[in-house]
């Protein structure tokens, strides 16, 4: 008699309460940097915006962390689940929009505010592609 096992390779998936720690860190890191270009380095962050000008608050840190952070995680994970390679692919993807997104910062007022974005975009990236890529 023969025996067939159909073994399926279980893919494993980043989970939630990883997903959740990183956009937590990603949020402290982003606004202990915040802080220490506005409160220790006296840098107004501020960028163009239509006629005017916009200042970046640790309100706009935080919130806008948190929501990169559990938008990647998700895409990560949803990414595991359908490819072996889904891993790879995400951290490509993301180290991509990390340097698109350093783009943004061209529209500050002053370059140490560019640099102070900048800065934050990095800081950001940093924590949730290695975050999220640890095992």
């Amino acid at each position: 008699m023969t025996t067939v096992t159909n073994e399926t390779a279980q893919r494993t998936r980043v989970g939630w309460a990883r997903i959740g720690g990183v956009a937590a860190t990603a949020a402290v890191a982003a606004t202990a940097v915040w802080l220490l270009w506005t409160q220790a380095g006296g840098v107004e962050l501020e960028v163009k915006s239509g006629a005017g000008s916009q200042q970046i608050g640790v309100g706009s840190v935080i919130v806008s962390s948190l929501i990169i952070a559990l938008a990647g995680g998700a895409l990560l994970r949803w990414w595991e689940g359908r490819s072996e390679r889904g891993t790879r692919r995400w951290t490509m993807l993301a180290v991509g929009i990390a340097v698109v997104s350093l783009i943004t910062p061209t529209s500050a007022l002053t370059l140490a505010a560019g640099l102070g974005l900048a800065s934050l975009h990095v800081v950001v990236a940093v924590v949730v592609i290695a975050g999220l890529r640890r095992r």
